[in-house]
Parts: structure tokens; C-alpha cells; sequence
């Protein structure tokens, strides 16, 4: 029979085996993916200098997008300018065809009031000849 103490050291050296594999699976995956981000290089790239690459990346990034904006600003302000100003021509042009048909009807009116004024007034004449008759 065993031991406590026995047993005890027992788990103590496999535990120590378990944690020694884990660590070396562990460096070997980072080193293996140390590796893929290098290109196979030994060491890893400067970190200043990813950080200064990812910054200067953002930058021109960002620069072209305030150039997309103001470009599509531009352009919408064009158009906006544009449809402004065919709606005031359009609303002109109403207002002209608006007057002048009025125009015409008032014509018309007064055109169609005369010739029932004569015609009143033949009538009223017809009407006393024949009441002087």
C-alpha cells in the first residue's frame, strides 16, 4: 500500500508533467503564430511603428471620406439651386398662363355683356314701338 506522502508526490510530478506539456503546446502555438504574422521573420514587427502605419492608414482614411462629403454637399447644394430655380420659372410661367387666361375671360365677359346689353336694349326698344303702336 502506498503512501499518503506516496501519493501526494505522485500528483504533485504529474501535475508538474500536465502544466510543463500545456506550456510548451502554448509556446509553440504562439510562436507559431508569431511566425505567420511576421512573414517568418524571428521578430515581431515594431510596435511604434504598426502603431504609426494603423494611424497614418486611418488618417488618409478619414481626409477621403471629408472629401466624399464635401463633394456630395456640393453637389446636392447644385441640384437643390437647380430645382429651386425651375420651380420659380414654372410658378412665372403659371402666373403668366394664370393672368392671361383671366384676361381672357374678363374679355369674354365683357365681350358677352355688351351683346346682351344691345340686345336688352333692342329688345326695350321693340317693346315701346310696339307699345306706341
Amino acid at each position: 500500500m502506498t503512501t499518503p506522502s506516496n501519493q501526494f508526490a505522485d500528483i504533485a510530478k504529474r501535475s508538474q508533467e500536465a502544466l510543463t506539456a500545456a506550456a510548451r503546446t502554448w509556446a509553440e502555438t504562439l510562436q507559431g503564430f508569431a511566425s505567420s504574422v511576421t512573414g517568418g521573420q524571428r521578430s515581431l514587427p515594431d510596435a511604434h511603428a504598426v502603431v504609426d502605419n494603423t494611424f497614418n492608414f486611418l488618417e488618409q482614411m478619414l481626409e477621403n471620406q471629408r472629401r466624399l462629403m464635401h463633394s456630395l454637399l456640393s453637389s446636392g447644394a447644385q441640384a437643390a439651386e437647380a430645382v429651386t430655380e425651375q420651380a420659380a420659372r414654372a410658378a412665372d410661367s403659371g402666373t403668366a398662363h394664370t393672368v392671361s387666361a383671366a384676361e381672357a375671360v374678363a374679355d369674354k365677359a365683357a365681350e358677352a355683356s355688351e351683346d346682351v346689353g344691345a340686345k336688352a336694349s333692342s329688345t326695350a326698344r321693340s317693346a315701346r314701338d310696339a307699345a306706341k303702336k
